[in-house]
This record gives C-alpha cells, structure tokens and sequence, in this order.
C-alpha cells in the first residue's frame, strides 16, 4: 500500500519540531567549510561518553563498523570464534563474518534476548544484543566472560536510553556499539555509529581504523566516519533526549493501557527498556499486519527468520518470535489518537 495513514517511523515529525534548529546547525557547518572531523564530532563524542558513564567515545559512519572495530580492537580474528545470539538484525551477524571469525549462534529467552550456551566450548568473545531496546541479563554475561578473561560486546543499537539496574546502555561490557541511524531512538539524518569504552588502547586503535589507520599502528584502515553537519545536529538530539524518550514511554503506556490482552514483548524485572521497538506475538501474524494496512498502518516484522537458516528446529524461542513477532509503530511524536486507532483495529481483527 502506497501512503500509510499512520507511517512505522516518524523521524519526519522529529524534524518539524527541531526544523529551524537542525537546519541551522546543518547550515552553519556548510557554510564553515570544516566538514570533517571538527569540533562538532569532538565535543558528541565527549558528550555521549560522559552521558554514558565511559572514558572514551569514537563516532563512526555505521553501528556495523563500530562492532567490526570493537572486535579487532580488542584482539579477535579470523581464527577467532564468537557467541552470537540468533535473533537480531543481520548487521550483528555480518560484522563478524567481515572479521572472518566462526559465530556460534545462541537462542534467545523468550523476548528474544541472547540465552544461555552449552556445548559450545570456550569462545574467544561475545556479542550481545539488547533486543528491542530491553536490556540482556547483563550480570550473567559480565560473570562468564570476566571468568574466562574473554571480551564482552554490546549491540547497543536498539538500546540507546535504557538501563540495567544503575547502569545505562552504553556502559555495558567491555565496549558498547550506539547506532544513530534514522530508525534509531537519536536519529541522525544519514546514519553514523558511536563506540563507547574505558580502555585507552580500544580508543587508540578504533580512532585509527575509522581513518585509514593513518594514526596508530595498522598499515591499513577504513573511511568511516561522522560528517560535522550530522555531528552538530545530534548534539541538539543528545540536548533532546531525556524529552524524547519521556514522550516514547508515554506512546508505549498508552499501547499497554489500551491492549492488555495482547501479549507484548517486555524487559525484564530490575530493567527499564528505551521502547526502541513495540512488539506483539499473534497467531496470524502475516494476516494481521496485511489486515493493518488496509486500514493504513504500517508496521514491520523484526524478524521473518533467525540468522542460522540452516538449522532450522534448533532454536525453538527465536523461531517463535520469527513467527508471531509484530512490530507496532512507537515514536515519541505518535498522537494518542493514532495509537488508539491502532489498538482499535488490532483488537477487531483478535476480537479481543
């Protein structure tokens, strides 16, 4: 259907509200001259580490570089085998496959977070995912990776603005991967990557591989980086944020309140979610979401299959959400009366 009433994202109305804001910030760069790697990307990287609660921050032109980086920067290789959970964006998967290195994909819990592995032998390190914005076990994952001496990635890409206990998305593991790409909670309007971490030598190097490792010791790097205009425009979003993410919290109570007979994807006890994605399990999920845009709402599936489509049958709770998961529209500009409209036409079609 072409022209949805009610569109899956909406960083359109986020830029109607900033507009004269973010086009002056955009403009003033332009007019500069000094298009890269000025003070606007120092001082995002400055702030976003202290938000955050970490020593150091690297803007990159992707959250899929930012965890290729975080992984040769703290040492994994081609040789290098690395737990993975199954369910996720495939940008978590194709990282490390451009490493090179063998994934042993793990099964989620039943929201679709990375669950427990046996069998598997030692990996060499781990990449978690907050799925949907809800924080993984942290604290189990710290345990066993602190006890084997092996590195701890977060996939913070969906998670930015949500916690575990004190402790933020951002500042989990040894190094955590923000995404700012325009479906994320801090949009940019081009996309980019931010990678946190309190160790020196991680800085050093991913600093380095962004820039075609003209500053440290690789022979070789990369072009990956963040333009100044966007730079400048996620400060005002990083100004923003805490207002941004009020309002996303009020559209997913609202979705809760209205719908308590659909089952819903949620954090855990002891967590707070960013609401990055409203999601809810039904049988007839195809059926649904075709039902949905006749009525001019789009939504999105996340995800159709798991990353391992070989074998099938050996991960029964991603398989699960693969089959019943529907995303809802949720952004901090949604009106009340659109996600009414929404809940109204889900709960005819359930007859719930």
């Amino acid at each position: 259907m072409i022209g949805y009433k009610i569109k899956f994202n909406g960083i359109d109305r986020l830029y109607n509200d900033y507009s004269w804001r973010l086009t002056r910030r955009a403009k003033s760069v332009w007019q500069s001259g000094d298009v890269l790697q000025g003070q606007y990307l120092s001082e995002l990287e400055k702030q976003i580490a202290k938000k955050y609660k970490r020593k150091y921050a690297v803007g990159v032109g992707s959250a899929t570089d930012g965890l290729y980086f975080a992984m040769k920067a703290v040492g994994l290789t081609e040789n290098s085998t690395i737990i993975c959970p199954v369910f996720s964006y495939v940008a978590t998967a194709g990282a490390i496959k451009r490493l090179g290195a063998e994934i042993h994909f793990v099964d989620t819990d039943s929201n679709g977070n990375i669950g427990d592995w046996q069998g598997y032998g030692l990996p060499n390190g781990v990449v978690y995912v907050n799925m949907f914005g809800n924080p993984a076990a942290y604290q189990r994952l710290k345990n066993y990776c602190d006890s084997h001496h092996i590195p701890l990635i977060e996939d913070a890409a969906q998670s930015q603005g949500a916690s575990y206990g004190q402790l933020p998305s951002g500042a989990m593991g040894d190094i955590s991967v923000f995404s700012f790409d325009p479906m994320k909670n801090m949009p940019s309007f081009g996309g980019g990557g931010m990678v946190l971490t309190d160790r020196k030598e991680v800085y050093d190097t991913i600093r380095s591989l962004r820039r075609h490792g003209i500053s440290g010791k690789d022979t070789y790097g990369y072009n990956s980086l963040i333009s100044e205009d966007h730079a400048n425009q996620l400060l005002l979003l990083l100004k923003k944020f805490d207002r941004l993410q009020r309002m996303r919290d009020k559209v997913c109570k609202r979705y809760r309140k209205n719908m308590p007979e659909v089952q819903m994807v949620c954090n855990s006890p002891g967590t707070n979610s960013s609401n990055h994605k409203l999601v809810i399990l039904v049988d007839r999920r195809d059926e649904l979401k075709a039902y949905l845009d006749t009525k001019g709402i789009e939504t999105k599936i996340h995800y159709s299959k798991t990353l391992d489509t070989k074998n099938i049958g050996k991960y029964p709770n991603a398989e699960r959400l693969c089959a019943k998961a529907l995303s809802l529209p949720i952004y901090p500009h949604l009106k009340n009366k659109e996600v009414d409209y929404i809940c109204a036409n889900i709960k005819e079609f359930l007859h719930v």
